[in-house]
């Protein structure tokens, strides 16, 4: 049996020599074809792969900071800013998030008084009677040219 199994090779490359130069390539092609076909069957193939998003041009990953912001009634806010000289120049409405309340709807004001550059950021809500001071300062720069875009001739 051994002999047998042994001579195998030597009994294949008669068979090749004996058959035509043509012949020769098609089995070679044929076994080629039959190998990349046989391959294919055994791919991993995950039939619920899930499309990935769209690259975006920066990575977002916030996390939940403690920082100091001085929160109180809003009538003592105001007896201080009436203090400073404190004006309203921009209000905004917005959405903040919570830790325990998730998202809530808030206001934020700036503050300025242009005789002695100080300034203001308050925030209130989502309790109305609260607000809490995010940031104060001395020292700012308005461009009138940018807000001049914000006016009715200068819409399109």
């Amino acid at each position: 049996m051994a002999v047998k199994i042994l001579s195998l090779p030597l009994e294949i490359m008669h068979i090749m020599m004996r058959l035509n130069n043509y012949m020769k390539w098609i089995y070679i092609i044929g076994a080629i074809v039959a190998l990349w076909i046989l391959s294919g069957l055994f791919v991993q193939v995950d039939a619920q792969e899930v499309p990935q998003p769209k690259e975006r041009p920066f990575e977002w990953t916030p996390r939940w900071v403690q920082k100091p912001v001085s929160c109180g009634p809003l009538d003592q806010i105001a007896q201080i800013a009436k203090s400073k000289g404190l004006q309203i120049v921009w209000r905004g409405t917005g959405v903040g998030n919570s830790e325990n309340l998730g998202i809530v709807r808030v206001d934020i004001f700036l503050s300025i008084n242009p005789q002695t550059q100080e300034w203001a950021l308050t925030e209130i809500g989502p309790t109305p009677n609260e607000g809490c001071l995010l940031g104060y300062g001395e020292g700012h720069q308005i461009d009138l040219d940018n807000l001049k875009l914000f006016q009715e001739e200068f819409k399109g």
